[in-house]
């Protein structure tokens, strides 16, 4: 018994001593676990399919390295997984379609789709396979349209948050298809064309828009949608003005047979013009010096509505033959409509440059 109660006693004494042992040396710390970081949730995109014969959004894990747009189209493209499928979720965009390229251009997308995109379908399914395409790139920045190409050819222009209107399009080079509404709300969106005059009808003033494009872009200059009209107008720019000056100003460019209306450096219209055959509309820096609602021209004996002189007898006026190649006495002819436009920019002493 005594014997036992030395061992309890050595016991109790052993393991306090332990206790009381420091846990390290001085001037260290105990090695600590490094904490793990939570990954990041992985982004995301929602792609527009159909479902009940209306559009449903899925989502879909962006790649690391691959742009949102790029992936959501490309998604798009490929269609509903066997899972989707079975919950009856369908696609208007037929098989084998390839995304040639997307990419943002300030308030626009740029999307540009293999041949295939529009080879088949009937006019309602064609509608439907815009509208997705519209659906999937809304939510993705802030862009209000997107501009639709095969093959880098524009087709049409839709404004995101809106249902494309009906399908109706027309057959231009080697059979591409083309809109007519979305060529003039192209237009528009480049400063050739008045947004009241997106009509859906190739009219007089869309050809004159047309031939402001053609000639500005250095194309032939047919007044129609040609083939390399749709190329070019897939991405052009608004046209940029030689100088960059507060205040409003004109500028005529006589190869290129456009009139620029320019205010505080920014290009708010172009507009077809013909200028004076053999060069004779003289070329330097001129002012608005008079304008005249209707001006009689005495050597050429003819009335020239919204008259606005700048040198001499030679003025911007109304005209209803403005070709598409120089072909006036001097005068800078302008079409109907957009004669009235540019005499009600300009004021005496507008400046106007001619090159």
């Amino acid at each position: 018994m005594r014997i036992s109660l030395v061992v309890l006693v050595l016991a109790l004494a052993g393991l306090l001593a332990v206790d009381l042992e420091p846990s390290a040396s001085p001037g260290k710390t105990a090695a600590v676990a490094p904490r793990k970081e939570a990954k990041p949730a992985p982004e995301t995109v929602e792609v527009a399919f159909v479902r009940n014969g209306k559009l449903t959004r899925v989502e879909r894990v962006v790649p690391e390295g691959v742009p949102r747009e790029l992936h959501a189209l490309r998604e798009l493209v490929q269609g509903p997984t066997r899972l989707e499928r079975r919950q009856g979720i369908r696609t208007a965009t037929p098989a084998g379609v390839r995304v040639r390229s997307v990419r943002a251009d300030g308030e626009l997308w740029l999307a540009s789709f293999s041949r295939s995109f529009l080879r088949s379908g009937a006019p309602g399914t064609k509608q439907t396979r815009l509208s997705q395409v519209a659906a999937t790139l809304a939510p993705l920045g802030s862009q209000e349209y997107a501009v639709v190409a095969t093959e880098g050819r524009l087709v049409t222009t839709l404004r995101l948050g809106m249902r494309p209107d009906a399908w109706r399009a027309e057959r231009g080079e080697n059979n591409y298809a083309y809109v007519v509404r979305g060529i003039q709300l192209r237009l528009w969106l480049l400063g050739y064309l008045d947004r009241t005059d997106v009509t859906g009808s190739l009219d007089y003033l869309t050809e004159q828009a047309l031939l402001a494009f053609q000639g500005w872009q250095d194309l032939d200059p047919t007044g129609s949608v040609t083939g390399q009209t749709q190329v070019a107008l897939f991405t052009a720019l608004r046209p940029e003005p030689a100088a960059h000056r507060s205040g409003k100003r004109i500028e005529i460019y006589r190869d290129r047979g456009v009139l620029l209306m320019v205010d505080t450096g920014e290009v708010v219209r172009a507009v077809h013009t013909s200028t004076g055959a053999g060069g004779v509309t003289p070329v330097g820096s001129f002012r608005v010096y008079v304008k005249a609602l209707m001006s009689w021209s005495v050597p050429f004996k003819v009335w020239m509505p919204y008259a606005a002189y700048f040198t001499g007898g030679i003025a911007t006026h109304q005209s209803p033959d403005v070709p598409s190649y120089p072909a006036s006495h001097g005068c800078v002819r302008l079409p109907e409509g957009e004669a009235e436009r540019v005499y009600r920019f300009v004021e005496v002493g507008t400046p106007v440059t001619v090159s």
